[in-house]
């Protein structure tokens, strides 16, 4: 068997190892080498110099490292809103540190979103970037289209979100987290807002005009056929390469010779760290490297890559991948053969798809989905998932207790998977297409079972 066969791992042999079958992560998977971003020489006293990449359209080069604003880091605010959840608040101290920090080392480009943090993702960026001079940064800001009514809703929205970010003009604007046909046609085509956005583009307060994508190749192709789009943010790492398809969208920009961005290049944080066993094998191929530096530059590594979105709650995290984007090197060939080891043997165990955007959120039953998840995923990773179908003996109890206490000890009582009566309403919102209702049923049932 030749060399290349005996490191990949079919979509088949995959699902061997997966409880949750198609439902979960599931599928094979690629390294894609070159990386002809630039980085700038090393400074003299030899400290890391952030890499970037040039946008072929403006030639400004910009950060190959982006602070995506969705994770600030928060505070309890001691309050309570309707439902009777907690109401947490940007920790602007905490944040500014982190922005600071980032821009002293080169960060250039920032991305918010209408809806990150209850609508005040907007105003913390813009508050946090005031110091510096506009033309020393790159700001990206997303249209939510579900809002968008008409042309005027749409102009009003455009407005507004200038207001909050207290510019004049976005450097990158997108049609926000597209993933369906109607979700696209009706907003942007029926009720007028592409055009109102192609007239800002005109105006100059919208410098590269694009979309943030999580739908079908179809879909994809016809939105590109549209209109002539300067860009589009992709969701891609070495998981989504082949589940959520990525490897084709990234193929359909790079043949049209439109530049992508990245966003959950970590995949919500799951590639952070993988399982015990698999994370011991980038540890031994690379002792003084983080997991998620390995999945940072396997984006990264790609060369039609134009930033890679990263939010960042914690300085440590920061510091992190300004030390792999820093004089980045692209993996080589024999740190591919190692990434393709850890991944096989990741993949022997059952993941749940989920991002933690939570979008399917709320839950009007109260179920707290993305904590329902976390909570499996996590047994997961610590390979203490109950064998349902093989013998009750001491294993099984043992993983049986490990994950009756994790479940139990991080999801509060009322948020848990019993409280799921199958709505479904959680299916449709879901960007990653996950079958929401039917994990929850069967974490519930599971639960139900090992609790009997």
């Amino acid at each position: 068997m030749a060399q290349e066969e005996k490191r990949t791992i079919s979509r088949r042999e995959a699902l061997k190892h997966i409880g949750f079958g198609a439902l979960a992560i599931a599928g094979g998977y690629s390294l894609i080498t070159s990386c002809k971003g630039k980085v700038k020489d090393e400074a003299a006293n030899g400290t890391l110099v952030m890499a970037t990449r040039k946008d072929k359209g403006t030639g400004r080069e910009i950060s190959l490292l982006g602070f995506g604003c969705m994770r600030f880091p928060t505070y309890d605010t001691g309050e309570t809103n309707a439902r009777g959840r907690k109401i947490m608040a940007i920790d602007m101290e905490k944040s500014q540190a982190l922005v600071d920090h980032a821009y002293a080392n080169g960060v250039t480009h920032y991305d918010t979103a209408w809806n990150y943090h209850n609508e005040k993702s907007a105003v913390a960026i813009g508050e946090l970037l005031k110091k510096y001079p506009r033309e020393s940064f790159t700001l990206a800001n997303k249209m939510p289209g579900w809002l968008i009514t008409g042309p005027e809703k749409a102009k009003e929205l455009f407005e507004e979100q200038l207001k909050r970010c207290g510019v004049d003009y976005f450097d990158y604007y997108l049609c926000h987290a597209i993933s369906e046909f109607d979700g696209y046609e009706k907003p942007y085509e029926t009720n007028g807002g592409y055009e109102v956005l192609a007239k800002e583009k005109e105006a100059g307060r919208i410098k590269r005009l694009g979309f943030s994508f999580h739908g079908d190749l179809e879909l994809f192709k016809y939105i590109l056929d549209k209109h002539q789009w300067d860009f589009v943010l992709l969701q891609i790492n070495y998981i989504d390469w082949v589940d959520q398809n990525a490897e084709a969208l990234y193929k359909e920009l790079e043949s049209r010779g439109i530049q992508c961005m990245v966003m959950e290049p970590l995949k919500g944080g799951a590639l952070a760290s993988l399982t015990p066993d698999a994370d011991a094998i980038l540890k031994e191929a690379a002792p003084d490297k983080s997991v998620a530096s390995w999945a940072f530059r396997y984006v990264g590594s790609l060369p039609n890559v134009l930033t890679v979105l990263s939010g960042m709650t914690e300085m440590e995290h920061l510091k992190d991948n300004l030390g792999t984007f820093g004089n980045f090197k692209p993996l080589s060939p024999e740190e591919k053969v190692v990434l393709d080891k850890a991944i096989a043997e990741f993949r022997r165990y059952a993941q749940i798809g989920c991002t933690a955007c939570r979008y399917c959120m709320p839950c009007k039953y109260g179920v707290d989905i993305p904590a329902v998840f976390a909570a499996y995923n996590k047994c997961v990773k610590e390979s203490n998932i109950p064998d349902m179908k093989g013998p009750r003996d001491g294993k099984f109890e043992k993983k049986k207790r490990a994950f009756l206490a994790t479940y139990n000890n991080t999801v509060p009582e009322g948020a848990r998977a019993d409280k799921c009566i199958g709505c479904g309403a959680c299916k449709s919102a879901c960007p990653q297409k996950l079958d929401v209702p039917e994990l929850i049923t069967q974490i519930k049932d599971m639960v139900k079972e090992l609790e009997g």
